[in-house]
């Protein structure tokens, strides 16, 4: 799932482009009659595939061709494009009725697409063949929809803190614990403690994406009304007391405490985790991969616990089937080839993707992916991730992330930011009810 965001104004010109192994209970794949060089056209099955994670082209690629050994009578095209042109052309095909048969999404706009009838139901599909209680329940959240599934969850993204050990151990300070027991007031602290004139001492988090699930672990509530993924009878409480406390905690790390680098500190400069000049920084998944050519030793942990639990960001990747194929079967067949651990491992194993899968000897296989880092603190975290995916996610966290940019750039006070967050987000809200209101029912 990637973590950018497409602008509102760009995904509603989009939209409106459409307005007009253990896991495997009985679908492993099965490979097809041989179709040789001579066998004619209508002998092969033609299948498209898309997928935005075009970091595992490479990876992902070994596995669709052996996809395409094992099923000679399927003609299998894949293509992979990044985040912002991938969701443009995925709406102008669509339109033009001719989309992939299967691809790869996240709940960022899934449920649009639902109600737009632009997707193959698969709740019997997969509750035919697949045994969901090996899941991660993070995994699930997000890709139910009144009852219904029309996707299928393939790797888990959740938000660890990872810390920079060299750095740490240069200020002769314990760095985080990896068993993940520790509190917002102890991050400050160490963030402290090691800040100096060529060091900060964490990266503040201010993404609207991965915000919420810190106001709920203070105790508090991101919506008034019963939550539900069409966001049917809810308002928004980003003005609630525990919203802007801890909005305030991070912007104070920045303008306060000065232990958090402001916009623009490493502007050009790639990663600031990785100029070995930050001792702390938010990510998901992807780190271990991303920082290990690192030039300084590190190492992953729990987000800290917040004053009622501990929470952190959380949801998934998946793959879907568009209403518009004529080959359901064989599109069913590549997903299955996909998310089963003996044919698709590779692409858990090697892209430092998390396994949806929660069974000891997945989880096994993916714990060895790092042998030498805490990659159990990620494991850990499913188990306490959480996410606010609804209908128009992108458009009102969109709204959200305009407002609290004000905020942590310090041209604005929190208190007024969360006033005025709560109202971008409710404005969001009604517009999105209003564009749905006939498919919605209302």
């Amino acid at each position: 799932m990637n973590s950018g965001k497409l602008s509102r104004r760009a995904f509603l010109q989009m939209s409106a482009l459409t307005a007009g192994g253990a896991l495997l209970a009985a679908c492993a794949p099965v490979a097809g009659p041989a179709a040789e060089g001579g066998a004619s056209a209508a002998a092969s099955t033609a299948l498209i595939y898309w997928n935005y994670m075009t970091n595992v082209e490479e990876i992902e690629g070994q596995i669709l061709e052996g996809f395409q050994e094992a099923n000679s009578d399927v003609t299998l095209t894949y293509e992979y494009v990044p985040w912002q042109q991938y969701w443009e052309k995925l709406n102008a095909t669509l339109a033009a009725g001719n989309p992939a048969d299967v691809w790869n999404t996240a709940p960022t706009f899934y449920y649009e697409y639902i109600l737009r009838n632009q997707l193959a139901d698969l709740s019997d599909v997969i509750s035919q063949n697949i045994d969901m209680s090996t899941f991660h329940e993070t995994a699930l959240s997000g890709y139910d929809f009144r009852d219904k599934f029309y996707g299928i969850p393939r790797n888990i993204v959740t938000t660890v803190v990872y810390f920079n050990k060299t750095l740490f151990e240069a200020a002769g300070v314990e760095p985080p614990p990896l068993d993940g027991n520790w509190t917002w007031a102890d991050m400050l602290e160490k963030a402290q403690t090691i800040t100096s004139d060529d060091v900060w001492g964490c990266q503040a988090l201010q993404s609207a994406w991965w915000l919420d699930e810190a106001i709920m672990g203070n105790g508090g509530e991101i919506f008034l009304g019963e939550f539900r993924r069409d966001l049917e009878g809810m308002t928004a409480n980003y003005d609630s007391e525990i919203a802007r406390s801890t909005y305030q905690y991070f912007a104070d790390l920045i303008h306060t405490h000065k232990v958090s680098y402001p916009a623009g500190e490493f502007e050009g400069m790639g990663s600031p985790f990785m100029t070995g000049k930050v001792g702390m920084v938010y990510d998901l998944n992807w780190g271990p991969l991303t920082y290990k050519e690192a030039p300084f030793d590190w190492d992953l942990t729990m987000i800290p616990k917040g004053s009622v639990e501990q929470l952190t960001y959380g949801g998934a990747d998946g793959l879907v089937v568009s209403q518009a194929t004529q080959a359901l079967d064989v599109s069913w067949k590549l997903i299955s080839w996909l998310i089963d651990p003996v044919t698709g491992g590779p692409f858990l194993t090697d892209s430092g993707a998390m396994p949806v899968i929660k069974t000891e000897q997945v989880t096994a296989d993916y714990l060895n992916t790092f042998p030498d880092k805490n990659i159990q603190a990620l494991v850990d975290s499913a188990a306490i991730a959480r996410n606010t995916y609804t209908l128009g996610f992108n458009e009102w966290k969109t709204a959200l992330q305009d407002e609290l940019d004000q905020g942590f750039l310090g041209q604005k006070p929190v208190d007024q930011m969360c006033v005025d967050a709560n109202v971008a987000v409710n404005d969001a809200i009604e517009r999105i009810r209003t564009s749905f209101q006939e498919a919605l029912g209302g």
